[in-house]
């Protein structure tokens, strides 16, 4: 059982007053006759999301970086945060470096923390977050339309590659610079959510999706979900050549964190879509369509690929 048939069979309970519950990467609730309240909530654990060396103020950064992603997906602007943090003693070294990591990414998307809860236990990092979205320009995952070009925000892989350094075989890990390990920390440890750019193309977008679970996961919630399915083209996927001329390909698609946007848009905003990439210095990238084939088939130069997985799962 991976987490969604658990969300699915324990959890998934009818919404009641909330204008969208379960399912997306935020939940929906009215604020006024043309906003909604974005509400979504993550949580990063000891042993599974960091480990006792992991750099606190980075740290800070990622547990609420990730949080603003989900907002960000919705088409909203983060605005509050709560903070539920679970440590073994308070020690004022680690705590002052988790701090700035985390006032530091605050000040970055212009996100209040408002409150929270602290206590005695295994290490655990919580945060709630709060945006607002415009009804009108509201990104839910079943807005997906058939023919709709599929986009990425941004290169994908980076993260995956710095998480899954050591398990990759030496004869490619030799070929790996040292400007590219960088870049691959850098992506893990301090993910930039494109709040800008989807502020500003919202309107141009039918629905989106952050990527936290890999790309080849992710698009499934997207299209099969929905009905739908897709036809990716992985030569046109933004990745780094390290990934294509190690045939890597796999794990720049499935191995998560990228915490980039996926989204989909009508083929006649393309040009539009694009303008605005290289407004903000985006390396994204039309890379699919979607079909009404409710199957996802990847194709790289012209050739079915074969893809062994389809992303992160936290069970099963």
């Amino acid at each position: 059982m991976n987490e969604f048939d658990l969300i699915n069979k324990y959890f998934n309970f009818p919404s009641i007053s909330a204008d969208l519950g379960i399912g997306d990467d935020a939940a929906l609730i009215n604020k006024n006759k043309n906003e909604f309240y974005a509400i979504s909530v993550d949580t990063l654990n000891l042993n599974h999301h960091f480990t006792k060396t992991s750099d606190p103020y980075y740290l800070g950064w990622k547990s609420l970086a990730v949080n603003i992603s989900d907002i960000v997906a919705m088409g909203g602007m983060p605005k509050y945060a709560l903070l539920s943090l679970s440590i073994l003693e308070p020690e004022d070294s680690w705590l002052s470096k988790f701090a700035k990591g985390l006032r530091a990414c605050a000040k970055k998307y212009n996100v209040e923390l408002i409150g929270g809860d602290t206590n005695k236990g295994s290490p655990s990092i919580s945060i709630t977050i709060i945006g607002d979205v415009l009804k009108k320009n509201v990104l839910r995952r079943d807005q997906v339309q058939i023919n709709d070009e599929i986009w990425l925000t941004n290169e994908v892989g980076y993260a995956a590659l710095h998480f899954q350094y050591n398990n990759i075989p030496q004869k490619n890990r030799q070929t790996i610079s040292n400007c590219l390990k960088k870049s691959a920390h850098e992506s893990f440890v301090k993910p930039l959510p494109p709040l800008g750019f989807i502020q500003k193309a919202k309107s141009l977008i039918h629905s989106a999706i952050d990527l936290s679970d890999g790309l080849a996961g992710d698009l499934q919630h997207i299209t099969l979900k929905n009905g739908f399915g897709a036809k990716i083209y992985i030569d046109k996927i933004p990745m780094h050549k390290w990934f294509r001329e190690n045939n890597f390909y796999e794990l720049a698609l499935t191995g998560g964190e990228d915490y980039q946007i996926l989204f989909t848009a009508p083929v006649k905003n393309n040009h539009k879509i694009n303008s605005l990439l290289k407004k903000f210095s985006m390396k994204g990238a039309m890379i699919g369509h979607v079909s009404n084939k409710k199957s996802i088939q990847y194709e790289l130069n012209g050739q079915p690929f074969h893809l062994s997985k389809d992303g992160f799962r936290h069970f099963g």
